[in-house]
């Protein structure tokens, strides 16, 4: 059995309740619903990094404390998504050392076995053969915070709600933006560069 309704209710009510800092962005309350749309990058971040993982183990505490039979499948699924909130905090680290890129090879390969424990008629999506090349990423660029795409999606989202009749006028803004972002990205990877903790660069080979 996977996420019932009822747990979905209280994941909402617990992202509705969680304190958050400014620049941290919270899901959508009616999480699990049509109506909120589809979830931008920083949203199913924040969602498998810290709302889902606590609130699953907040259900399955209240669940094991009154007395109800342990469910396996359960158990798999909340141990999944801790180690994938846990790769999560190794790849976003602001650091990049060699123990952080074997952390989270090591992990997400044991998030992706579990997953194949859950699911074993499922085959594995291209997302899944990407997130074991990130580590390589990481080798070669250090921080992912210098190389993400977030402020290009900004952009594209400002893009997305601009009102206008199709036509760019000459003192349309966005190309500005584009270009500034462009250089703000460049400055951030080349100062990633100078300041990574590596001192050798990393080789790295993936089976599942």
């Amino acid at each position: 059995m996977g996420i019932s309704q009822d747990d979905l209710k209280v994941i909402q009510d617990d992202i509705v309740a969680t304190v958050r800092p400014q620049w941290h962005a919270a899901p959508p309350a009616d999480l699990g619903q049509v109506s909120h749309g589809k979830l931008k990058a920083d949203e199913w971040r924040s969602c498998f990094e810290f709302d889902i993982p606590v609130s699953l183990l907040c259900i399955e505490t209240q669940r094991i404390a009154s007395g109800r039979p342990t469910d396996e499948h359960r158990a798999k699924l909340v141990h999944s998504t801790f180690l994938l909130a846990t790769a999560i905090r190794w790849a976003t680290s602001h650091r990049t050392l060699t123990m952080h890129i074997e952390k989270y090879t090591n992990t997400m390969k044991n998030y992706l076995k579990m997953l194949k424990d859950l699911h074993p008629n499922k085959r594995f999506r291209p997302n899944h053969v990407n997130a074991l090349l990130i580590s390589n990423y990481l080798c070669l660029y250090g921080p992912v915070r210098g190389w993400w795409m977030f402020p290009f999606e900004r952009v594209i989202g400002d893009l997305q709600h601009s009102s206008t009749n199709n036509i760019l006028g000459e003192r349309c803004p966005f190309p500005a933006v584009v270009v500034t972002l462009t250089e703000t990205k460049d400055k951030w990877r080349r100062q990633c560069l100078q300041h990574s903790a590596l001192s050798q660069p990393c080789t790295r080979s993936f089976s599942i």
